[in-house]
C-alpha cells in the first residue's frame, strides 16, 4: 500500500465516522464550508437583513475592517456566526477581540435546520476582571468567559455558547429594530 493509498483510506474513514453523525436539512451544507465562507455568509445575511427590514445602513465600502463588520448610524457591528458542532450542541464563535472598538456583536449559530442568534451591547455585556486577568461576555443575564484561541495569544478570543444561550432567529428583525432604528416589518 502506498502512502497516499493509506491517507486514502484514513480519509475515507474519517468521511463515513462524520457523515454518520452529520444532520440533514435545509442548512446542512453548511457544514462542508470553512470558517471564513461561514463568516462571510453570516454578514452577507445580516447586511441582507437590514436592507429588508429598511433598517439604516451607513454607506459601507466592501473592504475588509480591522475592528468591525457593518456601521448602523454610526454604531460598529462586529458579527460572528457559528455552526454548531458536530458532537455536541455547542457553538464556537472565534475571532473575538474585546479591545477592538465595536459597539455590538452579533452572533448567528447556524444548526441543520435553525438559524439562531444572539445580540452583545458591548458596553453593557463585555467586562474585564483585573485581578482574573480575563474578558467576559455577559449572555442572559450569565457570565461566559472570553478563551484565548491559542496559548498566549491575546488578542483572539473564542466563545463557546450552547444551543439554549442562543435566541430563535424570529425576534431577530424586531431586537435590530429596536437597537438600530428602522421602518419597513413585513
Amino acid at each position: 500500500m502506498t502512502m497516499h493509498e493509506i491517507l486514502s483510506t484514513l480519509i475515507e474513514r474519517k468521511y463515513e465516522e462524520i457523515k454518520k453523525k452529520q444532520q440533514t436539512g435545509m442548512f446542512e451544507k453548511i457544514f462542508a464550508f470553512e470558517a471564513n465562507a461561514i463568516g462571510q455568509i453570516g454578514e452577507a445575511f445580516v447586511k441582507e437583513v437590514f436592507k429588508a427590514f429598511s433598517l439604516p445602513l451607513d454607506s459601507n465600502k466592501e473592504v475588509i475592517h480591522d475592528e468591525y463588520d457593518l456601521l448602523s448610524q454610526g454604531k460598529k457591528i462586529e458579527i460572528k456566526t457559528a455552526r454548531k458542532g458536530l458532537k455536541n450542541d455547542t457553538f464556537q464563535f472565534n475571532g473575538i477581540n474585546p479591545k477592538y472598538n465595536y459597539d455590538y456583536i452579533i452572533l448567528l449559530g447556524i444548526t441543520a435546520n435553525d438559524l439562531l442568534y444572539y445580540i452583545i451591547d458591548k458596553k453593557q455585556d463585555h467586562s474585564y476582571k483585573h485581578k482574573e486577568r480575563k474578558d467576559t461576555i455577559r449572555i442572559n443575564g450569565k457570565e461566559k468567559k472570553l478563551v484565548a484561541m491559542n496559548p498566549g495569544n491575546q488578542a483572539n478570543y473564542k466563545l463557546t455558547l450552547s444551543l439554549k444561550e442562543l435566541k430563535p432567529i424570529a425576534g431577530f428583525a424586531e431586537e435590530l429594530t429596536k437597537i438600530f432604528g428602522g421602518g419597513n416589518h413585513d
